[in-house]
């Protein structure tokens, strides 16, 4: 909350109310960009004369942009891996901008880590990692990572999460058959058919992944060069690769997985083509939360916070959980939602 805009103030009801502190108090204890006032408040004096009326209105609320030096990637404003305790104190309140991205690429990292008791007000992007995709023969895909994680123990946690903000837990990498698995949304690889056929790279920060390696190669029974595609790179989860089969049922070989991207809501990369004759095409990635593509082929990765595609070739191999959006640990916590949560959670 903030300081009431109107009528009498009092220092101990409203301002230490407000802002906290160690007794006694007084008006010079409260200086804007001191250890209780947030530099935001620019109407609050830094140092000299201070007057109680110019603390209407201002509030403890510690905008991202204040307390931390972006990193520009591909045009857009992002924090990559951040602990709250790094920059408020314990029940503060911490704002993200609309502008910004929040960002993990390590699927064991969250893209926020809740230590503390605070209030997070989110206006832009918190996003997991996407999981790998599997690379082949017949291999599970990896889990997504989770957009917010509350340490085990933190109480007094809130978050808002605004009109056109998103929450989004990392999508899971498709499972292998002979091509690549798709990478789960959030950047998670695309998995190899082999080494001299790998899989795409995750996408940046609002982009898409890149497409897999195709495979074309002579076939003895069919009598001709035929080339199994790679799967394609996905705004949500990629695709996954495609397989060259014969007639005889000899497998001569995969394409690579496409990676997942890092577009909200984000769409699915397409399968690579099956070149041979037993329907091993590969499976679409998930768009926007919905999970990758099952096939008899490798699967796709998962959209946000969903799972990636089975492979049901000779068994089953299955890709990898969705990650949450958020990880409470077992914490009781307060969410408001007007925005968009791709994700668990509980």
């Amino acid at each position: 909350m903030a300081v009431k805009s109107s009528g009498s103030l009092s220092l101990i009801t409203d301002i230490v109310g407000e802002f906290s502190g160690t007794a006694p108090h007084g008006l010079k204890e409260y200086y804007s960009g001191g250890t209780y006032v947030p530099s935001l408040n620019t109407g609050i004096a830094s140092s000299g004369a201070i007057n109680m009326l110019s603390f209407y209105g201002t509030t403890n609320v510690i905008d991202a942009s204040s307390v931390i030096t972006p990193v520009t990637i591909n045009g857009e404003t992002t924090a990559q891996e951040i602990t709250i305790s790094d920059y408020i104190s314990s029940g503060d309140v911490f704002q993200i901008p609309s502008s910004w991205w929040i960002w993990s690429d390590d699927t064991a990292t969250p893209a926020l880590l809740i230590d503390i008791p605070c209030t997070i007000l989110n206006y832009g992007k918190i996003i997991g990692r996407g999981g790998n995709g599997a690379s082949a023969y017949n291999t599970n895909g990896s889990a997504g990572g989770p957009a917010i994680k509350i340490n085990s123990g933190v109480s007094g946690v809130t978050i808002t999460n605004y009109s056109g903000a998103y929450i989004a837990g990392g999508g899971g990498g498709g499972a292998s058959r002979q091509g690549g698995g798709g990478g789960g949304a959030g950047g998670g690889l695309g998995g190899n058919a082999t080494a001299s056929y790998p899989g795409g790279s995750g996408g940046v920060i609002n982009a898409t992944g890149g497409n897999g390696t195709s495979n074309s190669a002579y076939s003895n029974d069919l009598g001709g060069y035929y080339t199994a595609s790679g799967g394609s790179g996905g705004g949500s989860g990629g695709g996954s690769g495609g397989t060259r089969d014969g007639t005889d049922g000899s497998i001569n070989g995969g394409a690579g997985g496409g990676g997942g991207g890092r577009i909200l809501p984000g769409t699915g990369g397409a399968g690579g083509v099956d070149a041979g004759t037993r329907s091993n095409a590969g499976s679409d990635g998930g768009s926007a939360d919905s999970n990758g593509v099952s096939g008899y082929g490798s699967g796709g990765g998962g959209g946000w916070g969903a799972s990636g595609g089975n492979a049901t070739y000779s068994g089953t191999s299955y890709g990898g959980a969705g990650g949450k959006a958020i990880e409470p640990n077992g914490n009781t916590y307060s969410l408001t939602d007007s925005g968009t949560i791709y994700g668990a959670t509980t």
